[in-house]
């Protein structure tokens, strides 16, 4: 269904042509209803227009080359209004004299659409079973990616490839995460789609950057809690902190998945498709049956509007608002949230190994990094300026000199 439209013409303004789509023969047409002219309908006969006797109009199927043609046939005839293909809307530079610029627009469209991610793609995607969130990131990268280049995506050369990743990178100013997404998502294509030889060499990876996760303190948790706007709200964040899952394993839980018995919250399909399971507090569990007695869920552990699956952008604002209520300044996010979980059981001396597996780490060197940030080592050591001023003697010498 074409969907974009304008007028075009720069002849006798009072030949007037109306387009319109309508449903005739079980498919979508294009209707040109004009006052009768015997020039005009010699040009729709011309073009191989059909007459409908129930619309009362000539037509032609409504394909994504029908306007191009239809334009190019009444140019300096006659006036053509396709604000009605356009939902009433007339576009920027669609008449008069810059019609051929509106039409340069079209066309240019028209070329965008065949430019669209392959099937196959996609297909391959769902058949090696990624998340529907890793098929949506990656169809939107290869997209944009595709469009950046005016010709089939098997013509692109390798050093092409390279140009358009120097060109994301300076003009766009990515993080190393999306960058590396790019390059996923471009290899995937060549590697896995097409088969092709797979080449380290032929896209450079960037240098990842090591940067130090955000952790918030247990009287910053404490507080968020307490300021959150409903019990609702105050079990979501409980529950990201308490189990230290991410959020989109907390809109996926469903009631079954916590198992009170064993004091477990099943995560079914985390990361990398994989299950396992984590801390249920005794306080989140008692926190749970007064949820599920007052909010009454089906399904879900967490519903939204209608029952429905709660959202993750809901989460965040969840999170978000409770920061804000509680008057703390430091960006606290789901994430966060997540971090401060594995961070503080490190600080109580949890082995590494526990806390991996209870957060879905396939490599204990992720796990590692809140080691980092863990106060558990650093208040063993003494800052040498605390020394200094410990020192008796030396303090009693420096003060003798003056």
């Amino acid at each position: 269904m074409i969907r974009f439209g304008f007028m075009f013409g720069e002849g006798e303004h009072n030949r007037n042509i109306l387009l319109k789509s309508f449903e005739h023969k079980g498919a979508s047409q294009i209707g040109l209803f004009f006052t009768y002219d015997s020039d005009l309908i010699a040009i729709c006969k011309k073009i191989l227009c059909k007459w409908s006797q129930s619309h009362t109009c000539w037509y032609l199927p409504n394909k994504p080359d029908t306007l191009k043609k239809i334009f190019i046939a009444f140019k300096a005839k006659a006036w053509v209004d396709a604000s009605a293909l356009y939902g009433g809307k007339q576009p920027k530079n669609a008449a008069g004299k810059k019609g051929h610029i509106a039409l340069k627009a079209y066309t240019d469209r028209i070329e965008t659409k065949k430019r669209q991610v392959p099937s196959a793609y996609i297909d391959l995607l769902k058949t090696r079973r990624y998340s529907p969130a890793t098929i949506n990131t990656y169809s939107s990268l290869f997209k944009k990616f595709i469009h950046h280049f005016d010709k089939a995506p098997e013509s692109i050369t390798e050093q092409e490839i390279k140009d358009y990743l120097l060109h994301v990178v300076e003009k766009r100013k990515l993080s190393y995460s999306t960058q590396n997404q790019i390059i996923n998502a471009i290899k995937f294509y060549y590697e896995q789609v097409l088969g092709l030889e797979k080449k380290k060499y032929w896209i450079d990876r960037p240098r990842k950057t090591f940067k130090l996760p955000t952790v918030a303190s247990e009287e910053e948790i404490v507080s968020m809690v307490v300021a959150a706007v409903n019990f609702k709200h105050k079990c979501i964040i409980s529950m990201l902190y308490s189990a230290g899952i991410r959020r989109s394993e907390l809109v996926n839980l469903r009631i079954a998945d916590i198992d009170a018995d064993r004091k477990q919250v099943i995560v079914r399909s985390g990361k990398g498709n994989r299950d396992r399971v984590t801390l249920l507090s005794d306080r989140m569990l008692i926190a749970l049956l007064k949820y599920m007695q007052e909010y009454k869920p089906h399904y879900w552990l967490f519903e939204g509007v209608g029952r429905k699956q709660y959202s993750g952008s809901s989460v965040g604002k969840v999170v978000k608002d409770a920061c804000r209520r509680a008057g703390i300044r430091k960006n606290i996010t789901p994430h966060v949230l997540r971090h401060s979980f594995a961070t503080h059981l490190m600080e109580q001396g949890t082995d590494t190994r526990y806390i991996q597996k209870l957060l879905g780490h396939k490599s204990l060197n992720t796990t590692a990094i809140y080691a980092h940030v863990s106060r558990k080592n650093l208040q063993k050591i003494k800052s040498p300026l605390d020394r200094i001023f410990e020192d008796k003697t030396l303090i009693s010498k420096n003060l003798k000199q003056r």
